[in-house]
């Protein structure tokens, strides 16, 4: 059985998540406080399992699943990827306030000066895949330097430098313009943060433009910047593993 998103039988901590009440760990304090009824009763007990149906309130207050929303933003340069901070705009602040509600946050980084595709959500395993290296979805990205870099450059960028004392490869770097210059292809399997500046700097060079336009098979085409689009979970996961365009 399923409701909202969530599949029963589950433990009660997991239920009280899932409606966005509070995370798993804080759920546990709310049941020891007794601020936690199950059909009408107090329920103190941290190993409590619903079997789906039960009425559960917290703090008198009745609460259901949230609905799991899968968004696709082309975020703008200057907005940082995170669901709140006290100095700078976030991808959040660019959503209706609904979404607040429904805790949605970034699956993945996307750093303050770069711009393009970014996915949020308020679905936590999801969010796993798409970020795990284990599920092989790649980043691609367009990239523009501040200088230009001959084919020996791109050599060494493709066979991957050092940063950090690990060795940074990208699964594909290849000349935009046909020629070596300064805008590339650059593609990444696992990547870490500021992972194609860093290696840009390792090169001598310098990233003037960052622009993430691909998540997998799903790729930037028309979506203005500061833009997004909602989908269900059916059609997200087909953009991202068999193609779309947005």
């Amino acid at each position: 059985m399923s409701e909202g998103g969530i599949s029963f039988p589950a433990r009660l901590n997991k239920y009280i998540a899932s409606c966005g009440v509070s995370s798993r760990r804080k759920a546990d304090d709310l049941i020891s406080e007794g601020r936690v009824t199950v059909d009408g009763l107090p329920e103190r007990s941290l190993g409590r399992v619903l079997t789906g149906g039960e009425r559960v309130c917290v703090d008198g207050r009745d609460i259901a699943p949230a609905r799991h929303v899968y968004i696709v933003m082309n975020k703008p340069r200057g907005v940082i990827s995170a669901a709140s901070d006290l100095r700078c705009e976030t991808v959040l602040d660019l959503l209706p306030e609904h979404y607040r509600a429904l805790r949605v946050f970034p699956a993945g980084r996307l750093d303050k000066e770069s711009e393009g595709l970014i996915i949020l959500t308020n679905d936590g395993r999801f969010a796993q895949e798409v970020i795990h290296p284990s599920s092989g979805i790649k980043r691609s990205y367009s990239v523009t330097l501040r200088r230009d870099l001959d084919m020996n450059g791109v050599d060494e960028w493709r066979g991957g430098v050092v940063i950090e004392g690990r060795r940074a490869r990208p699964l594909e770097v290849s000349p935009l313009e046909g020629v070596p210059g300064t805008r590339f292809l650059v593609v990444l399997g696992e990547g870490f943060k500021r992972e194609i500046r860093l290696m840009a700097l390792a090169l001598g060079n310098r990233v003037f433009r960052l622009k993430r336009i691909g998540i997998g098979n799903l790729f930037l085409e028309k979506l203005p910047v500061g833009a997004y689009n909602e989908y269900n979970y059916a059609a997200i996961k087909k953009m991202i593993y068999e193609g779309g365009k947005i």
